[in-house]
């Protein structure tokens, strides 16, 4: 009995000091586009950049509002600040982008608190 719950015990250590094996490739996140993504490209601003390579950030939600003229997309901010709509894109120029982020709606009423109930894509520049 006390040989098997050394034997029990001993696989038990060796499974929780065992890493998981690591292929060297780097993680990538979905919900953010980096400044090496935007190099690849040959568009001129973040609406195109977005549309290229995460056309997800611009799928609709739904309205949220039976009184409002939400649409369901995401709210587009501008180095952490409130910039417009989705179109307001076309106006970012892709020159000095480090960053863009796509927030879920709860985790953008988290971060910019009201105002983004179908999330929100903020763009990150080297000017902020």
């Amino acid at each position: 009995m006390r040989t098997k719950y050394f034997a029990v015990l001993g696989a038990a250590t060796m499974m929780a000091c065992a890493s998981a094996p690591t292929t060297g490739a780097p993680t990538h996140n979905t919900n953010v586009i980096t400044r090496e993504e935007l190099s690849t490209l040959n568009v001129t601003n973040a609406y195109d950049a977005i549309q290229r390579l995460r056309p997800q950030f611009f799928r609709s939600h739904g309205s949220t509002s039976m009184s409002s003229a939400d649409a369901g997309l995401p709210t587009v901010y501008l180095n952490h600040q409130r910039y417009g709509d989705i179109s307001m894109l076309q106006q970012i120029g892709i020159a000095g982008i480090r960053e863009i982020h796509y927030y879920t709606p709860a985790d953008a009423t988290n971060r910019f608190s009201v105002g983004s109930p179908s999330g929100a894509i903020e763009v990150i520049t080297d000017a902020q």
